[in-house]
């Protein structure tokens, strides 16, 4: 389990700092600090796990395999560049929060990417990526509905981008996991079926509940957070997306599960 929580902790984190370029500067201090804060605290927390448990230079079970300690580099890099950008804003250092920012990114991305390893695989890598996305895009969209009351004037193009990130977010990851089934991983498409004809498998019941609380549930919503963004009724999108947040969440720490204890990429 150390390695499904490091996994979310981490992609949640990258997910929020990833979309933070796509919402104006308009939102406020407390916007960016909060959500930067919220990453650096993930981020440490899946550290200490995965640290506890496996030590600065791995062993048995560590993910990465032997690229274990530059996992461990990479997401401390982005931990410290998270913590820097964070304190950039109450600092007023303008000119360096951007490319605090862009460093963050980049680190994070490395990490996740170190994370594929030792099956570094296009479809494992694609399956982290889109984790990312869509686990920042819903985070981050559902944090941004709520300064919506407290800053009168920030502009609705703000919560409609972010949203823009959610649907491509979900599509993309619904293409990944539909490939995974179809190519990538017959044993998940086999446990898969024998559920759907009556047939007990743990595995597969854990995929059904992937499918539909992480994907067909998100996907139900996009069609009511998208009119309700439209006619500008934020205190309601944003309750929207408190339900959408939580199946998002709940289906890629599912997700993470089925690939640390079954090996299914979806």
């Amino acid at each position: 389990m150390t390695t499904v929580f490091f996994l979310f902790l981490v992609h949640l984190a990258l997910g929020l700092m990833a979309m933070l370029p796509f919402v104006p500067d308009r939102a406020g201090i407390g916007f960016f600090k909060l959500c930067s804060a919220s990453a650096a605290t993930m981020t440490t927390a899946g550290l200490w796990l995965l640290v506890r448990r496996f030590g600065l230079h791995g062993g048995p079970g560590a993910p990465a395999g032997g690229a274990y300690s530059l996992l461990v580099a990479a997401g401390a890099a982005f931990l410290a560049a998270t913590i820097v950008y964070n304190r950039a804003w109450p600092l007023g250092w303008a000119r360096i929060r951007r490319p605090l920012l862009a460093l963050s990114v980049i680190t994070g991305i490395a990490a996740v990417c170190l994370g594929t390893l030792p099956r570094a695989r296009l479809l494992v890598a694609a399956t982290d990526l889109t984790s990312v996305l869509l686990l920042g895009a819903a985070a981050c969209a559902m944090i941004l509905g709520h300064y919506y009351l407290v800053i009168l004037d920030l502009p609705i193009s703000a919560l409609r981008r972010l949203t823009v990130l959610l649907i491509a977010g979900l599509l993309l990851r619904a293409v990944v996991v539909g490939v995974a089934l179809a190519a990538g991983d017959a044993g998940a498409y086999q446990d898969l079926s024998a559920v759907a004809a009556g047939l007990w498998s743990p595995d597969g019941v854990f995929v059904w509940m992937r499918i539909l609380f992480g994907l067909a549930g998100p996907l139900s919503l996009i069609w009511f957070i998208w009119k309700t963004v439209e006619i500008r009724s934020t205190q309601s999108a944003t309750g929207i997306l408190y339900v959408q947040l939580f199946l998002v969440l709940s289906g890629e720490l599912l997700a993470k599960y089925l690939r640390v204890a079954a090996g299914f990429a979806l």
